[in-house]
Order: structure tokens, then C-alpha cells, then sequence
């Protein structure tokens, strides 16, 4: 099979995914027909507009699903028996529902696994499948490619076995899936961006309750442009604990000295931080102020979606940059880079990291008539000072989960 002409035959485009027809023909090929019942399904990656590191501290986030998704094709059979096929690796993973393993060779699988698996601890029975996946996510962009990949495979292994499962249910599975299968400790915002994500709606998710609001982009003058900085995050994973120990050194600090009862850091207000918070290590005082702020800031974006004021929303998203380069130190030369370029170009609101820092992407709030221009000055200037062309793509709030119809 010639496997790179077809994913160029199957996805046509960055806006939707094209060429099912095409894509059914190659699992026609791949697996013989069971009669059992099939369908066809996606499932967005996202790309957070603001709150982050927040998610940890039982806080509050808002992210946006983007128009770059997983599509998966499945049906069902007799036996017990999983067949998966990745078009993208080009390579197969074969396994039992009655013995579900992690797999060290084909890691990719473990995704698929850990949801089935999670999916029979609670009780559901699943039958056997054929599936074949496709999708065009850039992986370790820090556009939660995983996530969809989870998402795609719950909502299709519910739809095709007749499971009756709460889209809020669905996300909790595929993040138990994540930490304790595959071993990643993520939050919950990925998952539940990618199942709950509506068009024209960025969500704004509340982490210690798991409630959540839509909000509608209301302007349809301006565009989210997320910029891949080439770097890939090689500090995220030992940063992103001691990010986490500090906080909860903070999160211990203040328990003993305020009255009122403190679990997390969204627990503690900026005049309690400005006050007994002085004495805490200048360094976890910065992480404090960092996820403090960052909070108020979500909650004022909000606002300010309902309100349709995106020149607000932008100066939130830039000042969370700051925050996060200054205070929490999670930024890079390159993503200051990016965002400095992108501030002095015409049309942009706010720009600022994305994710969890040391390299991956850049979101910036443009309008539509500079989004051209946009992007090649920034490819020009960010190239002639680093080297790296940087991929750019433009995107509106894209739909979650869905079955696809031909």
C-alpha cells in the first residue's frame, strides 16, 4: 500500500477532514467485511486561549477545539478480537478485549487500550473491532493530539456497542485512560475540549467542579492563529513538576496561616497573596502570583466574550505571556519571539504562549483581513532570526466529537 499518497489523498485540507470515500476503500482493503455494525468518526485537538497551569491548581482554563482532528473508521466483529491500523505509522496493533496490555513496541496503541480497558472496568461491554485512524494534529505541538485520539475512540467504541455514556463521563474516562494506562498525569481540559467543543464556542472549564460554559465567539472578524515554534519541549516533563511542587508549597504555606480552608491555590485571593504571602521564597511566591492572577484572568476573558469585547480578551491573553515568562518561567526565546513579532503586526489583539511552555506553540487573536500578512511576516522574521520556518495555522472554534455521515 502506498501509504503517504493516500493520507495526501485522505485529508485534503487543514478546515475538514476529506476523502472518507477514499478512506473507507483502504479499510476495505485492510479488513474483510464482518456485516457488524460501522461508522465513521472525529474528534478535534484544541489549543488553550487562556488559564494556564491553572488546571493543577483546581482552577480555571478555556480552551477551543481546533479544525485539525482524528478520524477513525471502525466496525464491529463477531469475536473479541481488536484490530487497529495507524494509515499515519503505517503499522497494525493486535489485541484481545479479554487480556488488554500495555504495549511497548506500537506505544500508540496504548491510547486505544487504556480506553477500552477503562471502558470493561466500568462495566461496559464492549465487542471486538476493526479500526483504522488517520488524522492531522502535528504531534508534540502541544495541540493535544493524544487527547483526540482517546476522545475519537470512546465516542465510536459508544456509538457502534450501543453505550449509553454522558459526553462529561466520556471526558473523565478518556483522562483516567491517559493517567493511569498510558501513565501521563494529565487534567481534564483536553479531553473535554475535544468531547464538549462546539462550533463558534470557546469553553471555559472550571477543574475542581468540572463544570463548564460555552461561550460564543461572537465576532466573526477575527481568527485564532496558532505558530509552531519548531522547539520541541524537552524540559516540560521535569519543569512541569517542580511547577507543581512549588505551588504545593504554597498551597501548604497558606493553609497554616489563613483562616478560611485552602486546598488549592485558587483558594487564595491576590490581596491574601499580597499580604501573608510576602514571606513565602521569592520563587514559589512568583509561581503563586502566576496562578493567582492567571484564574482572575480567565474569569475576566470570559467576561469579556459575553460581552463581545476581543480587545479586552487579547490584552488578557498577552498579559497572561508575561505572567508566564516572568512569574512562572515556563517560556522560552523562541515563544517570546513569536509573540513579540506577532504584537507588532497589524490586526492582533493578544498573542501569548500556549501549553505548557519550553517550546510547542504561540495563539494570537487576529483580525481576518491581516491573517495573510500575518502570517508571512511572521514566517519572513521569525525564520531570519532563528532559522526555523514556523507552521501557522488559522483556525475559528471548531465542533467536537462527531459521527461523520458520507
Amino acid at each position: 500500500m502506498n501509504t503517504k499518497r493516500e493520507i495526501k489523498i485522505a485529508i485534503k485540507g487543514d478546515d475538514n477532514m476529506k476523502g472518507l470515500n477514499e478512506l473507507w476503500k483502504i479499510f476495505e482493503i485492510r479488513f474483510q467485511d464482518t456485516g457488524f455494525k460501522k461508522g465513521a468518526f472525529a474528534a478535534p485537538g484544541r489549543v488553550n486561549l487562556i488559564g494556564e497551569h491553572t488546571d493543577y491548581n483546581d482552577g480555571f482554563v478555556m480552551p477551543m477545539a481546533i479544525n485539525k482532528e482524528m478520524l477513525m473508521l471502525g466496525q464491529l466483529r463477531e469475536d473479541r478480537e481488536v484490530r487497529v491500523y495507524s494509515l499515519d505509522y503505517d503499522r497494525e496493533s493486535i489485541f484481545s478485549l479479554a487480556d488488554i496490555d500495555f504495549d511497548r513496541e506500537e506505544r500508540w496503541s496504548n491510547y486505544l487500550r487504556g480506553v477500552m480497558s477503562q471502558y470493561q472496568q466500568a462495566d461496559h461491554y464492549l465487542k471486538g473491532i476493526n479500526i483504522l485512524f488517520t488524522g492531522n494534529i502535528p504531534q508534540a505541538s502541544g495541540l493535544s493530539s493524544s487527547a483526540a485520539l482517546e476522545v475519537v475512540t470512546a465516542y465510536m467504541l459508544a456509538e457502534l456497542n450501543n453505550l449509553q455514556i454522558k459526553a462529561v463521563e466520556m471526558a473523565l474516562l478518556c483522562q483516567k485512560a491517559e493517567n493511569d494506562f498510558v501513565g501521563i498525569n494529565c487534567g481534564i481540559m483536553d479531553q473535554f475540549i475535544s468531547r464538549l467543543g462546539k462550533k463558534g464556542c470557546a469553553l471555559m472549564i472550571d477543574c475542581r467542579s468540572n463544570e463548564y460554559e460555552l461561550l460564543p465567539f461572537k465576532n466573526s472578524d477575527y481568527r485564532v492563529l496558532i505558530c509552531n515554534s519548531g522547539v520541541e519541549r524537552g524540559l516540560v516533563d521535569s519543569e512541569y513538576n517542580r511547577r507543581r511542587q512549588e505551588c504545593e508549597e504554597a498551597v501548604a504555606f497558606f493553609a497554616e496561616r489563613l483562616e478560611h480552608r485552602v486546598v488549592a491555590l485558587r483558594d487564595v485571593s491576590l490581596q491574601e497573596l499580597q499580604g501573608p504571602g510576602r514571606n513565602l521564597p521569592e520563587t514559589v511566591f512568583l509561581r503563586a502570583r502566576h496562578v493567582i492572577t492567571e484564574n482572575h484572568r480567565v474569569l475576566t476573558a470570559a467576561a469579556a466574550l459575553k460581552n463581545t469585547d476581543l480587545q479586552t480578551f487579547g490584552r488578557l491573553m498577552t498579559e497572561s505571556h508575561q505572567s508566564l515568562r516572568d512569574d512562572y518561567q515556563v517560556s522560552c526565546s523562541e515563544l517570546d519571539l513569536l509573540v513579540q513579532l506577532s504584537l507588532q503586526q497589524e490586526g492582533v489583539l493578544g498573542s501569548r504562549l500556549t501549553g505548557a511552555g519550553f517550546g510547542g506553540c504561540t495563539v494570537s487573536l487576529v483580525h481576518k483581513n491581516a491573517v495573510e500578512e500575518f502570517k508571512n511576516n511572521l514566517s519572513k522574521n521569525y525564520l531570519q532570526e532563528t532559522g526555523i520556518r514556523p507552521k501557522i495555522y488559522d483556525s475559528t472554534p471548531a465542533e467536537g466529537a462527531r459521527e461523520i455521515k458520507v
